[in-house]
C-alpha cells in the first residue's frame, strides 16, 4: 500500500528513471518524483528543447507560453525513446501504481517553454477526456527568484496557495484533473522554463494527438 512515503518502482529502462515516487494528499492527491528520466536522456532531451524544437506561441486569457506536441516530431531519432511503446507502458504502470488507480495507455506528450513575462493563471484543466497530468521540469539550474514555479492550490484564489514546487531539473509532479485540481505557474522573471507534459486521456478520446502504450 502506498501512502505519503517513498516507494521504489522498477523500470529497467534507458529512458525512464522514475525510481522513487512519493504520494501526497494536500491540497489534493498528487505524486512527486525527484528523478524522472535517466541523466543521459534528460540531457539529450534538454539539448533538443534548447536547439532542435520548433515552438508555437499560444496565448489565451489564462496563460501565454510556447508549446509543441511530440506527435509532430516522430522523425527526430535522438528523442524517439520519449514515445517508445515499452517506455510508455512502464510509465502508465508506474503512474497507475502511484495514484492507486489505473490510467489509460493513451498519452499525449507535449512540451512548454516559458520566457520572461509569461505565466499560467490559476486554472483546473478540467477537460472531459483528460484524467491525469504529469509535469517534468528540465533546466540547467534556475535561481529561487527566477519565477515560473508550479503551484498547487486548494481553491481558485491566491489565498488558497498550498504548495510551491522548486524547479529542480528532471523532477516530476503528477496530479489528477478535475474541478478541484487548481494549479498555476508563477510569472517567469528571468531565463527559460522548460517542461515536458504527459496528459493521460480516457479510452473514449477521439482526437488522434496521442501515443498508445501497449
Amino acid at each position: 500500500m502506498m501512502t505519503d512515503s517513498a516507494t521504489a518502482i522498477e523500470t529497467n529502462d534507458d529512458i525512464l528513471a522514475f525510481g522513487t515516487v512519493v504520494r501526497r494528499t494536500v491540497p489534493y492527491l498528487h505524486i512527486v518524483s525527484p528523478q524522472f528520466y535517466t541523466e543521459l536522456f534528460a540531457e539529450t532531451l534538454l539539448r533538443w528543447l534548447e536547439s532542435g524544437a520548433t515552438w508555437r506561441l499560444k496565448e489565451a486569457p489564462l496563460f501565454k507560453q510556447y508549446e509543441l506536441g511530440f506527435t509532430h516530431f516522430k522523425h527526430c531519432a535522438e528523442i524517439e525513446g520519449l514515445w517508445d511503446p515499452g517506455v510508455l507502458a512502464r510509465l502508465r504502470d508506474a503512474v497507475s501504481k502511484g495514484f492507486g488507480v489505473p490510467v489509460s495507455g493513451r498519452i499525449n506528450i507535449s512540451a512548454h517553454k516559458l520566457v520572461a513575462g509569461q505565466h499560467g493563471s490559476i486554472h483546473t484543466d478540467n477537460e472531459p477526456d483528460e484524467t491525469h497530468r504529469l509535469v517534468v521540469q528540465l533546466n540547467r539550474g534556475r535561481a529561487s527568484d527566477a519565477g515560473g514555479n508550479l503551484v498547487l492550490l486548494s481553491g481558485p484564489t491566491t489565498d488558497d496557495m498550498a504548495i510551491v514546487f522548486k524547479q529542480e531539473t528532471n523532477s516530476a509532479v503528477g496530479f489528477g484533473l478535475g474541478p478541484a485540481s487548481y494549479h498555476a505557474i508563477g510569472r517567469v522573471r528571468t531565463g527559460t522554463r522548460f517542461t515536458i507534459i504527459y496528459t493521460f486521456l480516457t479510452d473514449a478520446v477521439t482526437v488522434k494527438n496521442y501515443f498508445v502504450a501497449p
